[in-house]
């Protein structure tokens, strides 16, 4: 680990948190779930059901190239949003984590030296 390299920011080796910051990108990933949710509800009612869109032979053509990627699409949306709120969530706990162990070896620095 180097002073550069994004973990040990102060070059001393260990692992560094900004844990303020890391706090507020955390409620930006859990608005951006929200977000995610609250756009895929809108969209999925206005969607055409699979294997509908078109007609006559363009549209047979389309919905036989596309058949696959819809029901992806329709199977993994809705719990797209669900993993940005869990790595926020998890986010938020190591937040709280760093900082417990951050006070816990600066409470033993202090006894070392009285």
């Amino acid at each position: 680990m180097s002073a550069d390299d994004g973990v040990s920011m102060d070059g001393d080796g260990v692992v560094d948190m900004y844990t303020v910051d890391t706090a507020q990108q955390m409620t930006v990933l859990d608005a951006e779930g929200v977000h995610l949710s609250t756009s895929w509800t809108g969209i999925e009612g206005t969607l055409a059901a699979p294997n509908t869109f078109g007609h006559e032979l363009l549209g047979a053509v389309f919905n036989e190239r596309t058949r696959e990627a819809d029901a992806s699409i329709r199977t993994a949306a809705p719990s797209a949003p669900r993993f940005y709120r869990d790595i926020a969530a998890a986010g938020r706990l190591l937040v709280k984590a760093y900082e417990a162990r951050d006070a816990e070896a600066a409470n033993d620095i202090l006894i070392q030296l009285s």
